[in-house]
């Protein structure tokens, strides 16, 4: 009897390795265990070219790659923790373009209930998309892995997340600035991704070959000013400046602050002449950022004029991020998946009610902050999902704190008010805000505040509040 049992399960194990409906195992370690002939005539792969490998639920291998087809085939975390699901993916072809497909993920647990691994079957996509199964997670994941093939296809770029009408100006840019060797200047607000898209448009054009060098011009100027020497005069100490690579790109930083003395130094080195057209070794295009429209700092004589014709031959535009209510969730998504790179703990996405306050929010510090409350978030997170309690403190504080004070503006655009005018502004809409929720109850106002009643008493009747307010105790 054991004999014909074993001949079945073989059997079996055979017509499910040579069928052609593609089907593959992962443990729940993530290992990929089986990957059939269904799944290799799909894709391209071989089984040894994948099986064994850890995959992570994140979608920024590198496209066409092994890894980036194990990555897909990742299942979420509420697959792990026993939840069917149906899920919509690009899956990556070795032979051509990604595939449409449709993933159904199934948890085999064993004879104590518990899940050993999963069982993953690729079929085509249904004429409407599957319903009832799919998490919001889920969906923005799926959503993300399209959103990246798309840029790909349209822009050939694997690093920038845009699907707003703001960004997809500024990929537009980018595809002329990858095209030419002008110098390339990029405004826009701390943190929103300036020097990221510089090193985009270096290390994403096929010609270019080198190093990529950032200088923040607020540094010391000896600092500079030796740095300069060694980008832009190699030979006078023979050797490259920055070990086998030369450098191909010269990033300035925040360029209005560049002193004087070194713009001058910058400006005569990229005056043409004969000797330096002799030079073996070009110099390096010149990318720069700033805040602020560099023609303010012409005004006010902190920029050399010639110094501005030459950086702004092209200049980008780059939007905050409160201005890229398109992009706030692919962003949010792509940032949790990479921290799920090399991670044990795979987390799937956030849960519903996160989408309202990241929407609400102002994002001052644009993507830099973004980035930051995703990562601590994560932190704070012990299921599979990013929920609400789950948020920064600092995050929470800044959004209750937008909602007491006036509309974030930048540097120098208003006046400051007198600060005792301004905190007694603040005063009273904590007030007034803790008296509707308690429907007018000073008592239980008083307890929302944490001060007592006697202390709310007097700070109303010097904001001039207990006339407007009745007498509910």
């Amino acid at each position: 009897m054991r004999e014909r049992t074993g001949k079945k399960k073989s059997r079996l194990e055979s017509w499910v390795k040579t069928a052609a409906t593609p089907v593959f195992l992962i443990s729940v370690s993530r290992r990929l265990l089986f990957f059939n002939a269904g799944c290799e005539q799909l894709t391209g792969w071989q089984a040894d070219d994948v099986v064994g490998e850890v995959a992570e639920f994140t979608s920024d291998a590198e496209p066409g790659s092994a890894r980036a087809l194990v990555n897909a085939l990742c299942p979420s975390a509420e697959v792990f923790a026993g939840q069917e699901c149906d899920v919509a993916v690009f899956l990556p072809n070795k032979l051509g373009p990604p595939l449409g497909k449709l993933l159904r993920f199934v948890p085999l647990r064993d004879a104590e209930d518990r899940i050993r691994s999963v069982l993953g079957i690729i079929s085509p996509l249904p004429p409407l998309p599957a319903a009832g199964k799919e998490t919001l997670a889920q969906r923005f994941h799926g959503e993300l892995s399209a959103l990246r093939w798309s840029l790909r296809q349209k822009y050939q770029l694997s690093t920038v997340i845009a699907r707003g009408s703001a960004m997809r100006r500024v990929l537009d840019q980018m595809l002329v600035a990858r095209a030419s060797s002008v110098p390339v200047h990029f405004v826009g607000p701390r943190g929103a991704g300036k020097e990221h898209l510089a090193r985009a448009i270096h290390h994403e054009t096929e010609a270019q070959h080198g190093a990529f060098v950032p200088l923040d011009c607020r540094q010391s100027p000896h600092l500079l000013l030796q740095t300069l020497q060694r980008l832009l005069h190699p030979e006078d100490d023979g050797a490259a400046p920055f070990g086998v690579l030369s450098p191909r790109v010269l990033f300035l930083a925040e360029i209005a602050d560049l002193p004087r003395d070194v713009q001058d130094r910058l400006w005569s080195a990229y005056q043409p002449d004969a000797e330096k057209v002799a030079r073996r070794q070009p110099l390096p295009r010149l990318m720069s950022s700033s805040m602020e429209p560099l023609q303010a700092a012409v005004d006010d004589e902190r920029l050399r004029p010639e110094l501005f014709f030459l950086l702004t031959t092209l200049t980008i535009e780059v939007p905050p991020l409160r201005e890229r209510s398109d992009d706030l969730a692919p962003l949010a998504q792509a940032f949790l998946e990479s921290l799920n790179r090399g991670a044990d703990r795979q987390l799937s996405g956030f849960a519903e009610a996160v989408w309202p306050q990241l929407r609400e929010y102002r994002w001052p510090g644009n993507l830099d902050e973004l980035q930051l409350v995703v990562r601590e978030a994560r932190e704070n997170c012990t299921g599979t999902t990013i929920d609400v309690p789950h948020l920064p403190l600092r995050f929470r504080a800044g959004l209750d704190a937008q909602e007491l004070g006036p509309p974030q503006r930048p540097l120098g655009e208003a006046p400051i008010p007198p600060l005792e005018e301004y905190l007694a502004g603040v005063e009273r809409e904590l007030i007034e805000r803790a008296l509707r929720k308690a429907k007018q109850n000073k008592t239980l106002a008083a307890k929302l505040l944490k001060l007592p009643r006697a202390v709310l008493y007097r700070r109303m009747q010097a904001l001039g509040l207990l006339d407007q307010t009745p007498d509910n105790t």
